[in-house]
């Protein structure tokens, strides 16, 4: 029943799946051309001679179009778990609770129980499903394409929420669940996708700010460290005093002269180098299951509770 019931959605669901796939593939295309007709004029990125620099800034503004398309394919994955979590909310559950329709589930012998879980799981098969099929394209889209002249990395919270990985499915069961539990707490469809949505929201901000504390990061020192972490993620930055200790330069609202004055000696950077994304990805990982875990014991404990 909930796949008739909602089958536009299902269907626009699919639309704007082959459309992330397409547009994902026309930025490989895109930027793989531009960097085909560039070598075809002899010339490089950083050429300088006079006769260059049509076709440079041609590639240049071809490529950036290319990264554009991976970026907003990214943040609407980014975004995705929220949305997800509003629909669960409102329409697949606040809005049978509020027109009634549910008691006719209930009386063709589904329980409250297998009523919700019947939701939940052809809900989270589906979307699972998408979010996979579209990490899946987009790892490729990433790693072929824009030109490495323009790279995005991986530790961009639009990136690395859209690469695949655990985290964009347990996001996905997360917003299920709060969108589960929203809906059978306010039982009505609007407040309830709007409070679900930005629950989840709240949880997607809160791992984006404070993501780079889920795992130690590694401590390069020494000269010349803005080649030795490059591609990395830098989390702090500054100079090590004689003894060891470390002056960020946070702390000192981005001066270098203050870092030195408070007896900075030799240089440091705490980062997580790409190796660390699996990591990260694992811890991120099983907070989000244990959160998505309460909110589906809470929800069945109120279905039970709460309604008839």
């Amino acid at each position: 029943m909930t796949a008739r019931q909602h089958r536009w959605t299902i269907v626009a669901a699919l639309a704007l799946t082959v459309i992330t796939v397409a547009v994902l593939a026309a930025s490989v295309y895109w930027s793989g051309r531009a960097e085909d007709i560039l070598k075809a004029t002899g010339c490089t990125v950083n050429s300088e001679a006079r006769h260059c620099l049509q076709s440079t800034g041609d590639y240049v503004d071809a490529v950036w179009q290319a990264r554009h398309m991976v970026e907003y394919i990214a943040f609407g994955v980014l975004l995705l778990p929220a949305v997800v979590s509003g629909y669960m909310a409102g329409p697949l559950v606040a809005r049978e609770l509020e027109t009634g329709t549910y008691r006719l589930a209930w009386t063709q012998s589904a329980s409250p129980a297998r009523w919700l879980a019947a939701k939940l799981a052809a809900s989270a098969v589906f979307t699972v499903a998408l979010v996979v099929l579209v990490n899946l394209v987009f790892r490729w889209s990433w790693a072929s394409g824009p030109a490495d002249d323009f790279p995005t990395f991986w530790n961009d919270p639009t990136i690395y929420a859209a690469l695949p990985g655990p985290v964009p499915v347990a996001t996905v069961l997360l917003g299920l669940a709060v969108g589960a539990l929203t809906g059978l707490l306010i039982r009505r469809t609007l407040p309830a996708l709007l409070t679900s949505t930005l629950l989840t929201g709240g949880v997607i901000a809160a791992f984006t700010n404070y993501r780079a504390f889920l795992w130690p990061t590694e401590t390069l020192t020494g000269q010349a460290l803005q080649n030795r972490a490059a591609r990395t993620w830098s989390v702090d930055q500054g100079m090590l005093t004689s003894s060891g200790d470390k002056v960020s330069l946070a702390d000192c609202h981005w001066e270098w002269g203050c870092v030195t004055q408070r007896g900075g000696v030799t240089d440091y950077a705490d980062v997580h180098p790409q190796s660390h994304f699996w990591p990260l990805q694992l811890v991120e990982t099983g907070i989000l299951l244990a959160l998505a875990a309460l909110a589906l014991l809470a929800a069945f404990r109120v279905l039970r509770s709460r309604l008839p």
